[in-house]
């Protein structure tokens, strides 16, 4: 991750996290009333369970912890055609968990669904393990990862303002500027470079686009999606755009 990116510099804004009149307090997402829905392959081969670790309780409790990145290149569609090994819509079947450790913010790690290939050597209607950056973390392990210093500064600010905080059964919502929370149920036009463990979502939210398709709760199959139909959200702006417009002007048309 840390050479995909070419990370300079991470400037990460910690003083957000603290309890105090200024700053954004921490609320408590209790672990023991953490619910998931069964993540395994259902009764046919092509249907999939909606799971997610991410409960709505966990997302109004935790605080935002947000995370610049600078970057040598400004992400384009031109340069995340470059360096994709694939792209496709994706449904998301599943966000299985966070790795604290799986690069400098961490990442969110799951399962999707292929369901139209615009370019590379994915198959339809495979499912492939994902990653991508930031997400969902609990607080102690988060803070593993971290620079002792900033570890260290966060612990001495508690104190000083009297914040106590049961780090062990605390999230904090890791989320990279210019990025976008993924969500189970929900289809993407998804940039994707294989790795050692299956392809990591790349470009944030350039790389990742929600498309005009209905957000699945229980379960998910494969759909013969209608690309001249399709819409995809600007990220920057919240519109939606024509999938065959933006496919007409970025996609097939980089050397790689």
């Amino acid at each position: 991750m840390r050479d995909k990116y070419r990370v300079f510099i991470i400037v990460m804004v910690l003083a957000l996290c603290l309890g105090v009149t200024g700053f954004v307090g921490y609320k408590l997402a209790n672990m023991d009333k953490v619910s998931q829905v069964d993540a395994s392959v259902g009764d046919e081969a092509d249907i999939y369970k909606v799971k997610s670790y991410v409960t709505q309780q966990m997302k109004d409790e935790s605080p935002v912890c947000a995370t610049e990145l600078c970057l040598v290149e400004e992400f384009t569609p031109e340069k995340l055609e470059r360096d994709a090994d694939s792209i496709a819509i994706v449904s998301i079947i599943s966000l299985d968990g966070s790795d604290p450790e799986g690069s400098i913010v961490g990442t969110t790690n799951g399962k999707l669904l292929v369901n139209n290939v615009l370019a590379g050597n994915l198959k339809e209607g495979q499912v492939i393990n994902y990653s991508k950056p930031g997400g969902m973390m609990k607080m102690s392990e988060w803070e593993k990862s971290q620079p002792e210093a900033a570890t260290q500064k966060r612990k001495y600010l508690r104190e000083k303002y009297g914040v106590n905080i049961d780090l062990d059964n605390t999230y904090i919502n890791v989320l990279v500027g210019g990025d976008i929370e993924i969500e189970a149920g929900k289809t993407y036009l998804a940039y994707l470079k294989e790795n050692s463990s299956g392809y990591e979502i790349i470009g944030l939210g350039v790389g990742l686009r929600e498309v005009n398709v209905a957000q699945e709760t229980t379960t998910i199959s494969r759909q013969a999606l209608d690309i001249s139909s399709l819409e995809i959200k600007d990220n920057t702006t919240g519109e939606f755009e024509p999938l065959q417009a933006y496919i007409d002007m970025h996609i097939g048309n980089t050397e790689k």
